[in-house]
């Protein structure tokens, strides 16, 4: 076992390899943003944009002032460990992750109501992130600062072009949208699984190290943003409230990779960082579904089912 474990952590000390991983996490979510939106027509995903612009008004007044404060108001008055607090406050600031639509998927959620959310959030994001950046900055013990259009940069390449490629797929050649998503879909899985079975050790050795207070802290901030999400517009069906919970809920791993490399090139331990964030995905996906199945289990016990 020490020998595997061992085994692991030089392979984590390459620089190659951890270069490799890298480029193959680079493209499993753009993938994923392409298959699920292989499904719709650009007339389907801009009318569900019009058809709910003030729910995206809504939507982005909570991700952009409600979500960071209350992540700040966690990382304040609750002993995080420094790393993991700076984690959580960049995520806070940065929705619009392609993970939503894998979330959304796993979570019986909406999928065009999830892509016209990390559409939108995605274009809109820019101008809030830079600004928490400084405000984060003057309250914490954090050096952080990013531009707009270096944000965009981080983030956008990861959602706009898959994005406008599938939808351009699916209105020109339907049935080849359909076949390639087919592809494309098994890629996914198999690198969710493989890079899980990697990371997963790692990630949860990591969560021991945030201590009762870090796991408390996420644990409030998790299940306040998700509450404010799926309570936003009780007018919603079931499945988009779900949707617009997680949108509302997941912080951008791209924006959060970005500003802590630009603002500490030289003194943060990238891969201990990296492994931080593993933690931190993890915890947060126990969470999640902790929620997931608590609302199946009150739901069965009406006679309602998640279909």
């Amino acid at each position: 076992m020490n020998s595997i474990v061992g085994h692991w952590k030089g392979l984590l000390e390459n620089k190659s390899f951890v270069h490799f991983i890298f480029a193959w996490l680079d493209t499993v979510f753009p993938i994923y943003v392409f298959v699920v939106c292989s499904k719709f027509r650009f007339k389907e995903l801009g009318q569900e944009i019009l058809n709910n612009r003030w729910l995206l008004l809504k939507t982005f007044l909570v991700t952009a002032i409600l979500v960071p404060l209350i992540a700040a108001g966690a990382v304040k008055f609750i002993s995080v460990p420094l790393m993991l607090g700076g984690i959580m406050l960049i995520a806070s600031t940065a929705p619009g992750d392609p993970f939503d639509l894998v979330e959304s998927h796993g979570k019986k959620g909406g999928l065009l109501m999830a892509s016209a959310l990390m559409l939108f959030l995605v274009l809109v994001m820019p101008l809030t992130v830079p600004c928490w950046m400084w405000i984060f900055t003057k309250w914490f013990p954090y050096h952080l600062a990013v531009s707009p259009a270096g944000i965009f940069h981080a983030v956008a390449p990861k959602v706009l072009p898959p994005l406008l490629i599938a939808l351009v797929l699916r209105e020109i050649l339907p049935s080849w949208a359909d076949k390639l998503s087919a592809l494309l879909h098994k890629y996914f899985e198999i690198s969710a699984i493989l890079i899980t079975i990697y990371f997963i050790p790692f990630a949860i050795a990591k969560i021991f190290t945030f201590g009762i207070s870090g796991a408390l802290a996420m644990f409030i901030v998790t299940t306040l943003t998700l509450f404010a999400g799926y309570y936003l517009d009780s007018g919603q069906s079931r499945k988009d409230r779900i949707s617009i919970a997680l949108t509302v809920t997941l912080g951008n791993m791209a924006a959060v990779l970005f500003i802590a490399h630009q603002c500490y090139p030289k003194k943060l331990d990238m891969m201990d960082f990296i492994l931080v964030i593993f933690g931190w995905i993890v915890l947060r996906w126990v969470i999640l579904w902790f929620w997931y199945f608590f609302m199946k289990f009150r739901m069965s016990q009406k006679g309602e089912t998640l279909a």
